[in-house]
């Protein structure tokens, strides 16, 4: 759930279950402290290391405004976009984000793993000290 505020987008919230996102999204825009809200869909491709982004749900108290402006205003005609699409840099960025996180991944158990084998020889060297003291 990305939320509008002072002129920011600011990421408010992270879900796995798309309809608790739908639902949580539905509870911060009755509570109205949000100019805007979104939720944003995100599909990670493993095959091709894609990260595919789209708008499911918009939401917020000028968004309300803008409905209404635009069910009066005339329509223009011209050539639109597809909707749904990510640009380069979105997916570039994304790229680099999926691949940090994995470095991060796989350091924290290597380190909690050492950790674990000095703790061990530690113990055995307490417990060879003290059966030595009888």
């Amino acid at each position: 759930i990305h939320t509008f505020k002072d002129g920011q987008w600011k990421i408010d919230s992270v879900f796995d279950d798309r309809e608790l996102a739908l639902h949580e999204a539905r509870k911060v825009e009755e509570g109205g402290r949000y100019a805007r809200l979104r939720v944003i869909e995100e599909n990670y491709d493993e095959v091709s290391d894609l990260t595919t982004t789209r708008t499911i749900y918009r939401g917020g108290s000028a968004n309300q405004n803008d409905k209404k402006r635009r069910a009066t205003a005339p329509r223009k005609t011209g050539t639109s976009r597809p909707h749904g699409g990510v640009g380069e840099e979105a997916v570039r960025k994304s790229r680099t984000d999926r691949s940090q996180s994995q470095k991060t991944n796989v350091l924290v158990p290597v380190l909690v793993l050492l950790i674990l084998i000095l703790a061990g020889v530690a113990a055995m060297f307490a417990m060879q000290y003290f059966s030595l003291q009888k």
